[in-house]
Formats: C-alpha cells, structure tokens, sequence
C-alpha cells in the first residue's frame, strides 16, 4: 500500500515540475497558500531582505511544534516565538516538509523520519492535490484562513499611550531601569477584496530592506509583516552576524541618508542597544568581533540608526555561537529595555495587553544551510475582517509622549499604507 502511494506522489511531483515552469508567480504562491488552508497545514511564505528569491515552506503534520530551537542541530523549517518565550521552550517551528523557492523553480521535499508513517504521505497526497486543483483553475470560493480567538487585546487611544510613556519616564527618573520599549495594538477594517498573497507580493515591492513573510499555523491564525531587524543570521561560511536598530524618524525622500539629523535621545537609545549585544558577548567571553557603525538606514517610510556586528564563528571555534546569542539576546533592549528584568517586568505590569508575536522573533532556519532570524517588528495579525497593527517606541527619561504617540503612528503606517 505504501508503495503505491509512494509511486503515485512520485508521478504527481514529476508531472507538477512542468507546470511551475510555466505558472505565474503570484498563482503558484496562491496555489501553496489555498493548498494549505484546504488541508489546516501550517506554511510560511517570506523573501530575506535585499533579495529577489522567495520561498515557501508547508508542515504536513498539521501542527507547528513548541521547541527549543538548536539551529546547528535542526531540521530545516521557519521558526516564529512570542515575545514572551520562557528560555525559548515555546518557540514554533514548522518543518520544511515541503519547501519551494524561486530561485530554484523546483520543490523540494524533506522526508521525515516517520516517512513511512501512511498518514504523512496520505497528507502530502492531499496537499499536493489540493495545490494542483488552485493551479488549473482559481477557486470560485477560495478558503480563508480560520480565526483562534484572539489574544488578551487592547486598543490604546492617544490619552492611554501618553498615560503609558508618562508612566514609563516616571519610573525611569525614579531609577527602576534605563530605558522601556513601550507597545501598543491598532485594529483597523479589512477592504472587502483584501488578498493575503497579492498583500505580502506589495510588501515585498514596497520594503527591500526588510524580511517579508505571511504565516498561518492553524492554532495561532494569520500574521504578516515587514521586519528590518536581524536578530541573529548564520550562514554556510560560518559568518555570525547581528545588528543595534533603535531610534526612528519619517525618512525624507529628498535628504541624502548621510545628512540625517539624530537628537541626543535617539541616539543615547541606539546606544544603549550596542552595549546590550556587546555585553552579551561578554558574558561568553567573546572579544573577536566586528562592529560597524551607527549609520542610518532606511526601513520603508522610516529611518534608523544601525549598528552591524560580525563574528568569523569559525576563526573564533564557537559553532554553536548562534544558538547561545539568541538564548542571550530574546528579548532585546529594542523590544524591551535596559535592564531587561526590570524593563520587562513594567511592560507585563502596565501595557495591558498580550503582545503574542508582535516584537517577538520569526525567520528560516537551516534553508540553504542558512539562518535567518529577526524580531518581529512592523507586523499584523490577521483576524476575519480585521487586521491588529502592533507598534511601539523605546522610551527615556527625554521622552516626550506626544512624540513617542506620532512614533507609533508612523511606524503602524508600514501596514497601513499597504491595506489601504
């Protein structure tokens, strides 16, 4: 019985080969994602920054493991971990089982180790059905993904959030921490014709600089996004490679990047996020590194300062390096503050609200004997007709709360602009 279902798939892969020659882009991306809805697979689908390629990666299981991420050991799949991740044990991973990039035009697929399991192949039948049957001809009804109820939410007006920034100067002057990333959620009306594969294609066109991905794992839902912030990157050359991103202002089109001008509060918080990596490495005692930096960059409708480090993994005998600094390093001061016990602390205490992904990390692990990590910055959560947009500003004791409201505006516009 195995057999024949082994000698089928193997029939139906070869005869999908020719058709994705031939397949335009966007279909064959909406054929993967409406595949996956049919069957309740999990999938992410993204394109690394500064890159034309895109990828797709589906889970045949059906359900997206909570794990401790080993990336020197792991499995090829797409990680993504709430910014509250105790010692990271709840991260998701979704397996690579079927993986498509367009830089190959080819799909690939990992066979696990119960791939003699009958109801894996039975699920890879099904999808790869499902996936041809969107190809030959879109669906009159296509499927939507489901909606979980949705997290411990909280719409903040401007009067809560300068309460909040308020609240956050007040405990900064009075010594509990130096610095506090303070969030808010914005919800706001889905057109009626909204398309997630056609949303995530615009992103990709609009934002160069940043990781765009769409991922639905059907006990989470539906989230997209816009990231410029490496978290941790590792690739097959045993380069290391993490970056400081903090301090934001409107990017003005007719202002070269090297003529931005930086207050003294922008630039003491980008600061105080390269001496949290550096200290990181300390901890490890690891002093070969380089560091480039801070220069401005641009982040889609935004600027920042941006400050790169790299590390030969390789010169310095520290193959696990990746795995140990994403342990040191989630959740950065960027997301949370400095000290990060305490500034963490304040967040849970008084954001009122569950950030679920949002400033949390998302990335792909392993493909092409690379990983690609970044904190969940500039993203959305996808719930029926609603979209939630998460935003946030790193507040100091020269934080004004007007500011740090328009902050949050600007940076909720990466979404917003695409959706409207």
């Amino acid at each position: 019985m195995i057999f024949l279902q082994k000698k089928d798939l193997l029939m139906r892969r070869k005869a999908l080969e020719q058709t994705l020659q031939t397949t335009p882009r966007l279909n064959l991306f909406q054929g993967f994602f409406q595949a996956a809805l049919k069957n309740n697979l999990p999938i992410a689908i993204w394109r690394l920054p500064n890159q034309d390629t895109q990828n797709v990666v589906v889970d045949l299981s059906g359900q997206a493991q909570q794990m401790k991420l080993d990336l020197e050991e792991s499995r090829p799949g797409f990680a993504f971990s709430r910014f509250l991740n105790p010692h990271l044990k709840q991260t998701y991973f979704l397996n690579a089982d079927v993986h498509y990039s367009t830089k190959l035009d080819t799909i690939q697929y990992l066979t696990p180790p119960h791939a003699l399991d009958n109801q894996w192949h039975q699920s890879q039948q099904r999808f790869l059905q499902a996936f041809e049957a969107t190809l030959e001809a879109a669906p009159a009804s296509p499927v939507h993904p489901k909606t979980p109820t949705p997290n411990r939410l909280h719409i903040a007006s401007e009067t809560d959030y300068s309460q909040l920034v308020h609240r956050g100067v007040e405990a900064i002057k009075a010594g509990l921490f130096k610095k506090v990333v303070l969030s808010r959620a914005k919800s706001v009306d889905l057109p009626a014709n909204f398309d997630h594969v056609q949303t995530f294609m615009k992103l990709c066109q609009r934002y160069a600089n940043a990781l765009v991905y769409l991922v639905y794992v059907p006990e989470i839902g539906l989230w997209m996004g816009a990231t410029p912030e490496t978290l941790i990157s590792t690739d097959d050359q045993q380069q290391f490679r993490t970056i400081a991103l903090a301090g934001t202002q409107a990017h003005n089109h007719e202002l070269p990047l090297s003529h931005t001008a930086w207050m003294q509060k922008e630039i003491e918080e980008q600061a105080m996020v390269s001496r949290y990596i550096i200290n990181c490495f300390k901890k490890i005692r690891l002093r070969e590194f380089e560091e480039v930096g801070p220069k401005t960059v641009i982040a889609g409708n935004l600027v920042h300062l941006c400050t790169r480090f790299k590390v030969d993994m390789q010169a310095v005998n520290f193959a696990e390096l990746g795995t140990v600094m994403l342990d040191l390093l989630h959740p950065t001061s960027a997301v949370c503050g400095m000290p990060k016990e305490t500034s963490q602390e304040f967040i849970l205490q008084h954001e009122h609200y569950d950030r679920a992904f949002y400033s949390g990390f998302i990335g792909p692990v392993n493909i092409t004997q690379a990983t690609h990590i970044f904190v969940n910055l500039r993203c959305m959560q996808l719930l029926g007709n609603q979209a939630i947009l998460y935003a946030g500003a790193g507040i100091t004791e020269d934080s004004i709360p007007m500011r740090e409201w328009h902050e949050t505006e600007m940076k909720c516009k990466t979404m917003l602009d695409i959706i409207q």
